[in-house]
C-alpha cells in the first residue's frame, strides 16, 4: 500500500513538473496535515508552522523548471519545511551545523493522562514509564520515531530528512527503541498500546 502511494505522488509531481498545477494541489491535499503535525514538532508557533507550508509550496511553483525528479515527494517535503521551520528560528545562528549536529528541539505532544479513568493500576504505571522513557530520548531519536512510525517513511526517507546514512538512520531508530525498552520492560505489543494513548497523531509500531 505504502509502494502504491508513493508511486502515485511521483506520478503526480511528474504531473506538476510539466505545468500541471493540478498535480500540485493533489500533493498539497494529500500531505498538508502530516506537513503541519510534523511542522509543530519544532515549534508552538502554529502560523509560523502555515506560513512555511505555503512557502515551500509558492517556491516550488517558483521553481518548477528546475525540480529534480523525486520517487519520495513526502520526504522531500518533509525535508523542506524542517529546513523552512529552523531557518525562520536560528537566523541569527549556523544553520547547517545546527542541523547536522541535532541540536534543535523536537517535541511529541500528549494526551492527558486523565483520559485512561478506566484503566487499571498497572496500565497507568506502564503509561506513566513510557512517558518518562520518550521524554529521555534526544530530539533527534523523537523526530526519527515520529518519522518512522507515524509518517510510514523508510529509511532512506529518514535519512534524507536527517542527514545521515540509511545504516544511520536504522541505526537512530533501534537505539531509541531499546532505550524505550529498557526503561519500561514492557513487549512489544504493551508498548504499541501505551504509546499510541499519548501520541498526537497516529500509532507507533515497532518493527525495524
Amino acid at each position: 500500500m505504502q509502494n502504491r502511494s508513493v508511486d502515485n505522488e511521483s506520478l503526480l509531481w511528474e504531473e506538476f513538473k510539466k505545468g500541471n498545477q493540478i498535480g500540485l494541489s493533489k500533493i498539497y491535499l494529500n500531505n498538508v496535515t502530516a506537513l503541519y503535525n510534523f511542522g509543530c514538532k519544532f515549534t508552538i508557533d502554529k502560523n509560523l508552522v502555515k506560513d512555511c507550508i505555503q512557502d515551500i509550496f509558492i517556491t516550488l511553483i517558483q521553481t518548477r523548471s528546475k525540480l529534480s525528479d523525486t520517487r519520495h515527494v513526502k520526504g522531500y517535503l518533509l525535508k523542506s519545511l524542517k529546513r523552512k521551520i529552523i531557518r525562520e528560528l536560528v537566523k541569527k545562528q549556523k544553520f547547517d551545523e545546527i542541523v547536522e549536529s541535532g541540536d534543535y528541539l523536537f517535541e511529541i505532544n500528549f494526551e492527558s493522562l486523565s483520559d485512561i479513568g478506566n484503566e487499571d493500576d498497572n496500565y497507568m504505571r506502564r503509561a506513566f514509564e513510557v512517558h518518562a522513557a520518550l521524554e529521555s530520548i534526544t530530539s533527534r531519536q523523537k523526530e526519527a520515531l515520529y518519522l518512522r512510525f507515524n509518517l510510514g517513511l523508510s529509511h532512506i526517507e529518514i535519512a534524507d530528512v536527517l542527514h545521515l546514512s540509511s545504516q544511520s538512520s536504522r541505526a537512530l531508530v533501534s537505539r531509541a527503541i531499546q532505550k524505550i525498552r529498557e526503561i519500561t520492560q514492557p513487549g512489544k505489543k504493551q508498548i504499541q498500546n501505551i504509546i499510541s494513548l499519548f501520541l498526537a497523531t497516529g500509532n507507533m509500531f515497532f518493527n525495524i
